[in-house]
């Protein structure tokens, strides 16, 4: 009896070893940034392998969290055309490049950089749920959040933090309805923008995402909207 329990626990430890290891090596398949973006991201500083963009004495900074599975240097266009608007732009990798491990991935980047008067929090998909569970446990240090095809990790009724959620019209991860149920989550006056023939995976330059629906945008195109509503909305 106890040599057959002894090889029911190695079987149900192999089972979870295996699982951990599936696990760990499905979050490396990561979606790799197009040759475009990679060109914007050479325009960063890379410091502690986060990518810096602008001045880091800016008024207003930016931290915008990935995706799951993105690489960061998805992200930079962001970086490169906000700092032109004098914003100050930083992408951090995630830990196992899911933002929901690593809800805290802001707070060393404030904290080394006390020049900046007010901060945003900005994530793409589970990217942006991640950042709104930072701000609403920094509400003070952090004045908003960007949600990008994406919406709040837990109601954010009772918060004054400032919302704007853009989202894509074709999404098929984020879609509209889940768009539109968000609403009951965030302050009442928050701002919502569609975009046109939007989708999930134009919010970043990664190329084309499992379970997402085709756009007649560009990403370029896509992701000039949001920046301008961005601009807007700051």
């Amino acid at each position: 009896m106890k040599k057959k329990l002894k090889w029911v626990g190695l079987g149900l430890f192999g089972l979870i070893l295996v699982a951990v290891i599936g696990f760990l090596v499905w979050t490396q398949l990561t979606y790799g940034p197009t040759e475009e973006a990679l060109g914007y991201a050479a325009e960063a500083t890379e410091v502690d392998n986060r990518l810096e963009f602008g001045d880091p004495k800016s008024e207003v900074g930016i931290i915008l969290y990935p995706g799951a599975k993105v690489d960061k240097e998805a992200y930079a266009y962001y970086g490169a055309q906000l700092a032109e608007e004098g914003i100050f732009v930083a992408i951090p990798s995630l830990r196992l490049n899911l933002g929901i491990l690593d809800i805290d991935a802001a707070e060393p980047i404030i904290e080394a950089h006390p020049n900046i008067e007010r901060w945003i929090v900005a994530g793409h998909s589970l990217g942006g749920s991640a950042a709104s569970g930072f701000a609403l446990e920094n509400e003070g240090l952090v004045d908003g959040v960007i949600f990008l095809a994406s919406y709040p990790i837990s109601s954010m009724i009772e918060s004054e933090l400032r919302v704007l959620s853009v989202s894509g019209e074709v999404d098929g991860l984020a879609t509209p309805a889940d768009i539109e149920a968000s609403r009951e989550d965030v302050p009442s006056d928050a701002t919502f923008h569609q975009i046109e023939g939007g989708n999930h995976a134009n919010f970043g330059m990664y190329g084309p995402q499992d379970g997402d629906n085709d756009s007649p945008l560009s990403a370029k195109e896509q992701l000039d909207e949001t920046i301008a509503h961005i601009l807007n909305w700051l």
